[in-house]
């Protein structure tokens, strides 16, 4: 059964760790064909997308990336463990809006993340790259720059969202964790913290 919009928005977790199974050339299509299509600041459609997939290349473009600060290194993912595939978002600065690229990455990835849990795949936003390597190892030409990466793959653990906890002197306590178990829980805020009707 299909998944509803809302369902898709609430299972999306970030996800670090990886079945083996190959992502198919149509769905990665599919996925940077729905960025493509999203909003953009003055419609000037400042991005452009690299797909990885070639095993060689892939182990490459992760040896670029950081994972998970709060958990290094237990949130990296282990042998066997890596994504299937990248999507590369570059931006096109000379077609940059005046405030920026920012928003219109934010929704082609949050695009692109979504998709993904529709067809059951999970993935992890990365902006703490080796850029310098990163655009010399793909070939990125002059005028276009690496500005994230989009890991993904079949998901192999399924992280949890929990209730923000308050701590200790009323200050939220906001890093993810593992327990014994190694499952991953994701806290975040209360609706009722966050939703004002009229006024604040």
């Amino acid at each position: 059964m299909p998944m509803d919009v809302l369902d898709i928005i609430h299972a999306r977790r970030t996800v670090r760790a990886f079945k083996q199974d190959p992502i198919d050339e149509q769905t990665l299509t599919e996925m940077v064909d729905a960025a493509r299509v999203g909003p953009s600041g003055a419609n000037l459609q400042p991005l452009e997308y690299v797909i990885v997939t070639e095993p060689a290349l892939r182990e490459e473009v992760f040896d670029c990336l950081k994972w998970a600060a709060y958990l290094a290194p237990v949130g990296t993912p282990g042998p066997g463990e890596h994504p299937t595939a990248y999507v590369v978002v570059l931006t096109r600065p000379e077609y940059a809006p005046p405030i920026g690229t920012a928003y219109d990455v934010g929704a082609a990835v949050q695009t692109i993340l979504l998709l993904a849990v529709a067809r059951g795949l999970g993935g992890a936003w990365i902006k703490s790259v080796n850029y310098p390597l990163l655009k010399k190892l793909l070939s990125v030409p002059d005028g276009l720059e690496v500005d994230c990466v989009v890991a993904l793959g079949k998901p192999a653990e399924t992280p949890q969202r929990v209730d923000l906890d308050p701590g200790q002197e009323g200050k939220e306590v906001i890093r993810y964790w593992r327990d014994e178990k190694g499952r991953h829980f994701v806290p975040k805020r209360a609706l009722a913290r966050v939703l004002h009707w009229q006024r604040y």
